[in-house]
């Protein structure tokens, strides 16, 4: 079955939407050590890290 939200874990959107929201109105994200900028998903069990690249 694949979540109402395409192929993105629902727990893993949860987190990422705010980031996305700031994009969205031109704000900027705080890159992490290495430049990029990076998230978790809160699920425990899974321990995924998701990259996200703003492209013009």
């Amino acid at each position: 079955m694949t979540p109402s939200g395409g192929d993105l874990c629902p727990m893993a959107m949860h987190v990422a939407f705010p980031y996305v929201d700031i994009l969205r109105y031109g704000g900027k994200l705080p890159p992490s050590s290495a430049g990029d900028f990076r998230f978790c998903c809160p699920d425990a069990d899974v321990i995924n890290v998701f990259q996200i690249k703003v492209t013009e």
